[in-house]
């Protein structure tokens, strides 16, 4: 009988990414005043980065779920009633340090999990992009 790998990890959003969209967002609200645009158009342009910025920044501190997992049977995405969500992995991508999960879930939702060293210890990542490396755990339907 063959063993079937399992994992399980808490995800928190990463600070680093926090602190890079504040960054861009202030930078965002900041260049239109830096452009030779008239007066209405830099406020228009100002007020509305600054309120994508925002809504994005809420989106991105207050994650739908708060626990990711792969068992036998699947991937699953926990919530913070715990209530569990099947869901299907439809892309990931390891670039440096960044690892991106997209997950799939109910008819149209997606949910996607960014991880970075300050949300995700080491070894879990590293048995994270071992279990990600096996073609059939990550498209698994």
């Amino acid at each position: 009988m063959k063993s079937a790998p399992t994992i399980a990890f808490d995800y928190r959003p990463s600070r680093w990414i926090g602190i890079a969209a504040g960054v861009t967002l202030a930078l965002g609200v900041l260049a239109p005043w830096l452009s030779a645009l008239p007066l209405l158009a830099q406020a228009a342009i100002s007020l509305t980065a600054f309120a994508a910025g925002l809504h994005a920044l809420q989106r991105h501190a207050r994650p739908p779920f708060c626990r990711i997992a792969w068992r036998a049977s699947g991937w699953s995405l926990i919530d913070a009633a715990g209530a569990e969500h099947a869901a299907l992995l439809g892309a990931h991508a390891h670039l440096g340090v960044l690892l991106a999960l997209n997950f799939r879930h109910g008819p149209r939702s997606t949910f996607h999990a960014l991880l970075l060293p300050d949300n995700l210890d080491a070894q879990t990542r590293r048995r994270l992009i071992l279990l990600l490396a096996r073609g059939e755990v990550a498209h698994a339907e």
